[in-house]
């Protein structure tokens, strides 16, 4: 399906908030969208009811934060760490085109090429989800290998951050008292390591 019409945006992270935490798994069962974004943008497809060409639906959003390891700038771009982002958040309504997401993710990088000193993108691709990668191998994305293992918590049988302990909401103070009290309905758990892919934006 072409994507004639279609554009990419540049949002604010208020805008892209609600659908991340709406459709992104790691923020199911209300977990909270707090990660410290550098670039937000929005995926738009043209109104399908023509009556108003210039309208625009939001289907899609996508969001670069530093990486989320503190090595990993570092360890992966030893020549510039600080000029190092992570492609942490994608997310797209589930009737948006397969080219979809290599469309947008496309769009993104050429703008962070001409907007930005950024050398080298990050993203990781979580097994444990289903996810292999596709999308970055379909974007020119390449393939690092994985990533040593984390770490998750696991309530009452569900999988949830383990930033769901640490952040100042009361969520976070239920858990820590269920834990402080032996629950074992609240542990922490290894996570299988998880693929890494990079994009250099220049070389």
């Amino acid at each position: 399906m072409a994507l004639e019409g279609w554009k990419v945006e540049r949002i604010s992270f208020k805008a892209a908030r609600p659908m991340i935490e709406n459709l992104h798994y790691a923020h199911r069962d209300d977990q909270p969208c707090t990660i410290q974004w550098k670039h937000c943008f929005g995926l738009f497809k043209p109104d399908s009811d023509f009556t108003y060409w210039d309208q625009y639906e939001l289907v899609g959003v996508m969001v670069y934060t530093l990486p989320s390891g503190p090595t990993a700038g570092q360890s992966y771009c030893p020549e510039s760490p600080d000029k190092v982002l992570e492609l942490r958040r994608l997310v797209c309504i589930d009737d948006t085109p397969k080219n979809a997401e290599s469309f947008f993710i496309s769009r993104t990088l050429k703008w962070l090429k001409r907007n930005t000193d950024n050398v080298l993108i990050l993203s990781y691709a979580d097994p444990v989800q289903g996810h292999a990668g596709t999308i970055y191998k379909a974007s020119n994305f390449d393939y690092v290998g994985r990533s040593t293992g984390g770490t998750m918590l696991e309530v009452d049988g569900k999988l949830v951050h383990g930033r769901s302990l640490t952040i100042n909401r009361p969520y976070a103070k239920v858990l820590q008292n269920r834990m402080k009290a032996g629950d074992p309905n609240v542990k922490i758990i290894k996570t299988e390591p998880k693929h890494l892919f990079s994009y250099r934006l220049r070389k």
